[in-house]
């Protein structure tokens, strides 16, 4: 049975651009700020499934179609037509850091992103010493994040979404966080998850994880999957595009 599965997915979102223009009235309109909206394609009947055990690579020279793809997979964003059913719980590793507040204390913080990521209170109060220990931040626990190592966000964003009870993640941006040693840490944890069976759908922003932790490509041309692959063949694909006349 398919952890996720992506059937005949259409999706479009909303690009807000400046009046253009030289004339009088389109300065005027600059000046007051109005802009115009249109929608862009994203996501053309797609369709794929997710077993078990994957780990897929989304490959792609639009980051607002790898970020789109994951969202959708995660349930934090609804397509235009066509469907995503879910056997499972899947973690949205989705923008966690910035929804951080740095006038909040690292407990604070670890309780509001904890929360809307669907954790209750009491499983946090249970886990957060335990968070705050893999990130290596007991000494900022009841400190205003301000004041916290510059990297704290990622660091307890990240052990966060590691302590939730599921199998599933769906990860935008980076896939590991933190200076050099927390990375080490990072990659423990997630090939220890993904030993154990655990299914990952990443998105990043190049080739190096992809190749390090993916077994799966998915490459996308033009909002089309074009190809169901390994890893290298999806990345070749893409460079390929990347050099032929008007490619992505």
């Amino acid at each position: 049975m398919s952890v996720v599965e992506v059937s005949n997915v259409s999706l479009s979102m909303p690009r807000t651009k400046r009046r253009q223009g030289s004339g009088r009235k389109h300065r005027l309109l600059r000046i007051a700020g109005e802009t115009s909206r249109s929608m862009v394609p994203i996501l053309d009947n797609v369709s794929f499934t997710i077993n078990p055990g994957d780990s897929v690579a989304i490959v792609s020279g639009k980051p607002l179609l790898r970020t789109s793809l994951t969202r959708l997979v995660a349930g934090t964003l609804n397509p235009d037509s066509g469907s995503v059913v879910r056997s499972e719980r899947v973690v949205a590793m989705i923008g966690i850091a910035r929804a951080m507040g740095a006038s909040f204390t690292l407990r604070q913080n670890a309780y509001l992103v904890g929360g809307l990521m669907g954790m209750t209170q009491e499983e946090l109060t249970e886990k957060i010493p335990g968070i705050i220990k893999f990130a290596d931040l007991g000494n900022y626990l009841d400190r205003y994040l301000r004041v916290a190592p510059s990297n704290a966000r990622q660091r307890l964003a990240w052990s966060l979404a590691m302590a939730i009870d599921a199998r599933v993640y769906a990860i935008d941006g980076t896939l590991v966080v933190g200076e050099l040693e927390f990375r080490k840490k990072c990659w423990t944890a997630i090939d220890a998850l993904r030993e154990e069976g655990a299914t990952f759908l990443i998105s990043s922003h190049g080739g190096k994880h992809y190749r390090r932790f993916c077994d799966r490509g998915l490459y996308f041309d033009q909002g089309a999957l074009i190809a169901d692959t390994t890893v290298s063949k999806a990345l070749a694909l893409a460079r390929k595009t990347r050099q032929e006349p008007g490619g992505e």
